[in-house]
């Protein structure tokens, strides 16, 4: 399938010196909180794959079907975690209470993402392990979902799985439109895609959905623990701890999903898949909504160093 010729704006820049070294180009769309669309940049009816980004609702599902969810296995649930001990632990947690264990995770064997975490795991010689894959949460929620709905636990990833269908279906619901292309996630679940104004609509419903339904109960623990939900010293938890009541959630390929308890909702994506600079766009956002304090501004820029002094910087250019 060919994409579209369009010529997308830059949403960030390297700046060394005097001279713009790199740019990062893309699309964004910002939601009020009535659903209209407040401002955007570049193609945002162009289709996305929203990767991990929309865990939330993925989770949210898991719970529908049953799955025991709750604090920080409710977070993990929705989260691309760093693979510390504690996040294991969670997860862990899930498959235990469903009389499972790491032998029924699907995910493909990897090292933890969080760098501390790989660090001190390859150190310890150790070997990639399915658990240890950041997704490893979801699919143990998916797991427990399909015990407590007399599903086949081994058949979690199939698309025709109710669980699977379920998901599907609700993507469509919330986004406002009809999932038309799928493919399979990195994890290996199913991965469908939305338009970018889709799944900030998508976001928005879960963010703002009614107290104590599964989308809530989900995006509250996410809020909650914001750790869980990622790492320690993970730029997401960094904003989201800066930001009471903010949701952030990212996905591969330079995908971010970012909201607020009163609907204002936003999603963009890198066109190159550029992950670098993702945080510098979600801390603009958070300022043009009028939230400023020194953690988040903190965030806005990144300095670009040359023989370890600050020589330039990164930073959003809307």
């Amino acid at each position: 399938m060919r994409r579209k010729n369009v010529s997308n704006p830059v949403l960030a820049q390297l700046v060394r010196g005097e001279l713009v070294e790199s740019i990062y180009t893309g699309r964004l769309v910002m939601l009020d909180p009535t659903g209209k669309i407040d401002y955007s940049l570049g193609d945002i009816t162009q289709l996305v794959y929203p990767r991990s980004a929309v865990k939330s609702v993925q989770a949210a599902v898991s719970l529908e079907f049953g799955a025991k969810l709750k604090a920080e296995t409710a977070a993990v649930a929705a989260a691309s975690h760093s693979g510390s001990e504690a996040h294991l632990g969670y997860v862990r947690a899930i498959l235990a209470e469903a009389q499972l264990s790491e032998a029924d995770l699907q995910t493909p064997a990897d090292y933890p993402i969080g760098v501390t975490e790989q660090r001190s795991w390859i150190a310890a010689g150790k070997e990639k392990l399915p658990i240890a894959m950041n997704c490893s949460g979801k699919h143990a929620a998916w797991l427990s979902a399909c015990v407590h709905s007399d599903l086949d636990p081994k058949t979690y990833l199939d698309p025709s799985n109710k669980l699977q269908q379920r998901i599907i279906g609700l993507f469509s619901e919330l986004a406002g439109e009809q999932v038309r292309i799928s493919s399979v996630d990195g994890c290996g679940g199913p991965l469908h895609a939305l338009s970018l104004t889709g799944l900030a609509k998508l976001i928005q419903h879960a963010v703002t959905a009614p107290v104590g339904t599964e989308l809530n109960q989900i995006v509250s623990a996410v809020m909650a623990y914001p750790e869980a939900a990622s790492g320690e010293g993970r730029d997401i938890a960094k904003l989201m701890q800066a930001i009471p009541g903010s949701f952030i959630k990212d996905g591969a390929e330079g995908v971010e999903v970012l909201a607020l308890k009163d609907g204002r909702t936003a999603a963009f994506k890198f066109d190159s898949g550029n992950f670098l600079v993702r945080h510098l766009v979600s801390a603009r956002v958070f300022q043009l909504w009028g939230i400023n304090n020194a953690a988040s501004d903190e965030l806005l820029t990144k300095p670009v160093l040359g023989g370890g002094k600050p020589v330039g910087k990164y930073h959003a250019t809307f």
